[in-house]
């Protein structure tokens, strides 16, 4: 049934999964309600004397900002399964939901309503236009989460970061999961360094991930003095000298033919391999353009992005 209801008598649902609505996507959002005085109606349902949002809380909080004193509104009869069916599909698939409301969402009404009733994960993800595997993978990050004791680092970080870093010890595990929640790594680094750590048993993980992380932060600094005197160059500072194209590429390649090469030679420690101060700048665009004759480094390199930190 559409209604008029003055906006006064809505409440917004205790099921909404967004924590925070951005204050310029509502303020462009009233803007255009004003100019032109249109807005889609809002779904609610009947609740203690007045009316709980079930669908479009941030069209109403737009309406209020715009001066509208009513807004349509489709009143339904619903229990609260179907209020928080409704708020978690309105927001589900959009761009701007961050991953712990998006887990939270499912783990609420997983545990609230579907698993209390007897239902399945496919019977909830049927409901929502997802599939089963992704539901269940929603519901183990968050009940993953409280592995990262801070709330600003725990919500900085997506549902892959948690389910690549599976099968590490879990002091080492919070640590490195930390580090790119603070962007000590990123999002590729955090894949790589774990991969090698899983590969390893318990008691070496440590180990390892120090090595790795060690190594990782040479490269960043290789390149970081590549590419400043890249800029140098480019400004006209630094003597051209002339590259010899085919002999150093051929050095690099065979240099990149494997991982311990790079490990061994790509590091600030032994930069003075490439004494040349023009091809130490080249080597790194060579490395990019040449990925095709370089599988093995294409591996390393291209997860980490060395070249382009």
């Amino acid at each position: 049934m559409l209604k008029t209801i003055p906006v006064e008598k809505m409440v917004p649902s205790p099921y909404q999964p967004r924590e925070k609505f951005a204050k310029e996507g509502l303020e462009e959002l009233a803007s255009s309600i004003k100019s032109a005085n249109i807005l889609q109606p809002i779904i609610v349902r009947p609740h203690k004397g007045g009316y709980q949002i079930a669908c479009g809380e941030r069209r109403w909080r737009a309406a209020q900002m715009a001066g509208q004193d009513e807004v349509s509104a489709i009143v339904r009869e619903m229990d609260d399964r179907t209020l928080q069916l409704y708020s978690i599909v309105e927001n589900l698939h959009r761009l701007d939901l961050e991953a712990h409301e998006k887990e939270k969402a499912i783990h609420d009404i997983w545990t609230h309503h579907y698993e209390k009733e007897g239902k399945t994960k496919a019977d909830l993800a049927k409901d929502i236009g997802m599939s089963a595997s992704h539901i269940t993978r929603l519901i183990d990050v968050y009940e993953e989460r409280n592995i990262i004791p801070r709330r600003e680092l725990r919500q900085a970080l997506s549902t892959g970061d948690f389910e690549v870093t599976r099968g590490l010890q879990k002091p080492l595990r919070q640590e490195l999961l930390e580090k790119k929640a603070r962007e000590e790594i990123s999002q590729t680094e955090l894949e790589d360094i774990a991969s090698v750590a899983r590969s390893a048993p318990p008691e070496k993980q440590r180990m390892l991930v120090d090595e790795v992380v060690k190594e990782t932060r040479k490269a960043h600094e290789l390149v970081k003095i590549a590419k400043e005197e890249a800029e140098e160059l480019a400004k006209g500072k630094t003597q051209r000298i002339e590259i010899r194209l085919g002999a150093d590429e051929n050095r690099l390649r065979r240099l990149a033919g494997s991982y311990t090469d790079i490990r061994t030679h790509l590091t600030v420690a032994n930069i003075e391999m490439i004494k040349n101060e023009t091809f130490r700048w080249k080597a790194v665009e060579i490395l990019e353009k040449t990925r095709e004759h370089c599988d093995r480094v294409l591996t390393q390199l291209e997860k980490r992005k060395w070249y382009q930190k």
